[in-house]
């Protein structure tokens, strides 16, 4: 009797913890899982506390053939499969497979040995309900092992409902034998009620293997309190209910003689059932409490949201209105200027005066117009990017692509284009750089740029007089070691007309522009300072602000970065301010007529370049379009210099160096050579350098810096040095400019920079003129290839085809042509498809543009370089 008193017991007790677990997580995530979890456990309890508390009041097991006894297991059968149905996808549901009749006829046995008790429905009712949940169960495990590999969840709830149906067969089936496999009972019904807690957590595991979030919706005080009083509730009420059928046997006991006693214990069981009633009705309650709750709770985050939309719009209405604003002011400045610029041409075109001056004069004021036309262009195009920028951080498609770069070669692009900005507003730029900053980092150089310009061309935008000063450096004082992160730190500091505190707030706010009175109307977007920060939340960075208004900002920037080398970046500030000075001062001139040299370039143009600069030098140059001809040339000419390609079809410039090094009795062996290459990305120079070249020279190559690498290569005695005022060398004071009287508006139209091709060709406008002729010469032919390459995906051509692209059109000064082929070469060298296939019909529109606008500015059949064949480039290991 006492292991029947231990059985009931546990049975309870598990019955009612399961059933408060599952209250709790019903409160805490609503899920429909949790809701028939609680019926399940709702319906046991019925019968359970039903059957343990009369044992424990009258001292006898209940009549098994009695309604009250099994109509809350009977239930609970019926739930329980519901539940296991509800886990399941609609296509689990319809799936077969034969071991799913496995149990069949094993419960069919089971309920020929069970018939001779109890009822016939209720036999056959429960037979028929864990027959189902077992072959149910099996279909999960069947289901999970034909589809495990395409991730779908482990059969958690299948598990614990198979468990519980497999108890109740063993539990019934030994009840129904002799001694001593009846006493079997016990013990598997003590794992069936331990199984209601495998049951809770399988559902648990469930919900976690699906990712299902849980709508925590409403307070969590209020939950608390629910949570409380169910747990009080409960077990408050059962256990007064034992304790009251207990009072009340012992009364009739004592005033009533045993037959009439026997005769009222029949209202104890009543009792015991309105008791249990009274507990599924509390909790019945307390779900529709949390119904309702989380309907309200809902309905008030709806009114929030509308709210929140209602706001969001009309901030974005008043966006769209800026920036319908900003657009269009840029687009009258161009139509503007552009009708201006008509009517002039229109007036010279008819009425040219004689006087030179006066058409000198007329250029002056078309080519201002031109300006004027050219900045409202950019500032359309900052304006364009940005939204572009914000549009793909939204959308999650901005991506942070890190790699090594130099901290020296960040800092002079981005001092250079601040610098300029700052000193056509007449205000002072500084920089400060701590001297042992290691130059060699890891991260993206790019959005690091990006960030920095922003934030730069803030304060230059809200400064009217005084200056700009960037600052860097890092807030780690150990010494830097390769591997380290260390947080490399960004000041700018302006003198500008600062921010006033109930701004700062709304600063990094998407659609809020902060106007400061004392400013006026200034261009752009407001969309900078929440890029940056939307880059630096990508990056781990932070940035923040300190501001006095009227009197400036300061904005701190701090992002992790990792060492890549200790080497200090040293005395930046030195080197920026040395490297600032205006690029037309006069240049030290020099002639080295006695001095031999061979260049060695697969591409024509390039050819072109390095000797249309050498030109007055009286250097003498031989030249070689393969690393095959170069080492003909070299295997009996000396040379002093030569100058080497790097990306060549065939055999590249590294081999071609290394195969002139080791030539048997060859003339070159230690002749110096520089290695000539597009490739500006951070570590090109060291790179190439290890490899064994003298020097390295990249392209677009200036002349001043070509003209120091000769000085400094050839033999010091071939070189003679001309004073700086020579005759042959000035200008002549009345010529007008190749700029300033050619009208090259056409060019700039589509984003060529005549002033920085012509810088380029030392202002030489008949080379520039015959640069044009060869890039519009090699459209058709490089677009053959372009679209062929692309089609077959043969990338590493197409790669290497943009990647010459890249180099010419920045010396002829098509600028957006080679970042757009810049980033096409990125791209091609990570395989990137989809980069590659959104970037390629931009590249080719504007690569044929471009070849389309320089065409009339070539020098003409007579004067124009010979055909070439296709420009190839050899990709380097």
């Amino acid at each position: 009797m006492a292991i029947e008193y231990v059985e009931n017991i546990v049975q309870l007790l598990m019955n009612l913890i399961a059933l408060l677990l599952c209250l709790f997580y019903y409160i805490s995530s609503k899920r429909r899982g949790w809701f028939y979890s609680i019926a399940f456990f709702l319906c046991s309890l019925l019968s359970c506390y039903y059957w343990t508390s009369y044992q424990i009041i009258m001292g006898v097991s209940p009549n098994v053939s009695d309604e009250m006894t099994y109509f809350g297991w009977n239930a609970s059968y019926f739930v329980l499969f519901i539940l296991l149905m509800h886990m399941k996808t609609p296509e689990e549901r319809r799936y077969f497979h034969p071991l799913m009749l496995l149990p069949v006829p094993l419960n069919i046995w089971q309920l020929t040995l069970y018939l001779p008790y109890g009822r016939l429905f209720n036999n056959v009712y429960s037979v028929a309900l864990c027959t189902l949940l077992s072959c149910f169960s099996i279909q999960g495990f069947c289901w999970y092992a034909k589809k495990r590999n395409e991730g779908v969840p482990k059969p958690y709830v299948s598990l614990a409902c198979f468990l519980f149906s497999l108890f109740e067969f063993c539990m019934w089936t030994s009840s129904c034998m002799y001694e001593p496999f009846s006493e079997l009972y016990y013990p598997f019904s003590i794992l069936g009620s331990l199984n209601y807690l495998t049951l809770v957590w399988a559902i648990r595991q469930a919900y976690n293997a699906t990712g299902a979030v849980s709508r925590i919706t409403f307070d969590r005080k209020y939950q608390n309190i629910l949570k409380a009083s169910c747990l009080g509730i409960v077990f408050i009420f059962s256990g007064g209910g034992i304790l009251l059928g207990i009072w009340l046997r012992n009364v009739m006991t004592r005033s009533l003689d045993q037959a009439s006693a026997a005769d009222l214990y029949d209202i104890i069981p009543v009792v015991l059932f309105i008791i249990s009633a009274i507990l599924i009705g509390f909790v019945v309650a307390v779900i529709l409490v949390v119904y309702f709750a989380q309907h309200a709770a809902e309905n008030s985050q709806l009114r929030e949201a509308r709210q929140i939309a209602e706001r969001s719009s009309a901030a974005k209405s008043e966006f769209l209105a800026n920036m319908s604003h900003e657009i269009r002011t840029p687009i009258n400045a161009v139509m503007g200027m552009n009708e201006i610029v008509l009517r002039e041409s229109r007036q010279a075109r008819d009425r040219l005066p004689e006087d030179s001056e006066a058409v000198r004069d007329i250029f002056a004021d078309i080519s201002s117009y031109a300006g004027i036309i050219d900045s409202a262009g950019k500032n359309l195009l900052s304006i364009i990017n940005d939204i572009l920028d914000i549009s793909k951080i939204e959308a999650g498609k901005m991506e942070i692509r890190e790699d090594a770069y130099q901290l020296s070669s960040v800092l002079n692009d981005v001092c250079n284009l601040a610098g300029f900005r700052a000193r056509s507003r007449n205000l002072a730029f500084r920089v400060n750089v701590e001297e042992r900053l290691p130059d060699r980092l890891f991260g993206d150089a790019l959005r690091i740029r990006q960030i920095l310009l922003n934030i730069l061309n803030n304060a230059v935008k809200y400064t009217n007089q005084g200056s700009v000063t960037l600052s860097v450096s890092t807030d780690t004082e150990s010494p830097a070691e390769a591997g380290q992160v260390m947080n490399l730190v960004f000041s700018v500091k302006d003198t500008g007309v600062g921010i006033r505190p109930e701004d700062l707030e709304k600063l990094y706010d998407k659609f809020e522009r902060i106007r400061p009175v004392k400013e006026g109307t200034v261009e752009g977007t407001g969309l900078g300072l929440t890029i940056c920060r939307s880059l630096l939340d990508m990056m781990g960075g932070t940035i923040r602000v300190e501001s006095v208004y009227g009197e400036g900002s300061v904005f701190t920037v701090s992002i992790p970065q990792k060492i890549v080398s200790p080497e200090p970046v040293g005395s930046f500030r030195e080197r920026f301010e040395s490297g600032t000075e205006p690029t037309d001062l006069p240049q030290e001139l020099f002639r080295a007529p006695e001095a031999h040299i061979l260049i060695v370039d697969d591409t024509r143009m390039n050819l072109t370049v390095v000797e249309g600069l050498l030109k007055k030098t009286g250097i003498r140059i031989d030249t070689a379009d393969s690393g095959e001809a170069a080492l003909q040339c070299t295997l009996s000419v000396p040379y002093d210099l030569i100058l080497m390609d790097q990306r060549m079809p065939g055999m590249d410039g590294s081999e071609a160096m290394h195969r002139i090094r080791e030539q048997e009795n060859g003339a070159n062996q230690q002749t110096p050579v520089v290695c000539l290459t597009a490739d500006a990305v951070s570590g090109a120079e060291e790179r190439y350098l290890r490899e064994g070249f003298t020097d390295y020279l990249s392209k677009p190559i200036e002349s001043r810096i070509l003209w120091k690498k000769l000085i400094s290569l050839l033999p010091p005695e071939k070189i003679i040095f001309l004073p700086a005022g020579q005759e042959e060398d000035k200008p002549d004071p009345h010529a007008s400019s190749p700029v300033a009287g050619t009208d090259f508006s056409a060019l700039r139209a589509e984003g060529v920079d005549p002033d920085q091709g012509l810088k380029y060709c030392r202002q030489d406008e008949d080379l520039y003129r015959s640069l044009l002729s060869e890039f519009a010469a090699e459209a058709a032919e490089n677009e053959r290839l372009l679209e062929q390459y692309y089609r077959s995906a043969a990338w590493k051509d197409y790669t290497i085809l943009v990647h010459s692209i890249k180099s010419v059109s920045a010396t002829i000064g098509a600028s957006r042509l080679s970042e757009a082929a810049a980033k096409q070469e990125a791209a091609g060298r990570k395989e990137d498809i989809a980069e590659l296939t959104q970037g390629y019909p931009d590249l080719l529109s504007l690569y044929l543009r471009t070849a389309d606008a320089v065409r009339p500015f070539g020098a003409g059949p007579d004067s124009a370089l010979p055909e070439s064949s296709a420009v190839m480039e050899f990709m380097p290991e």
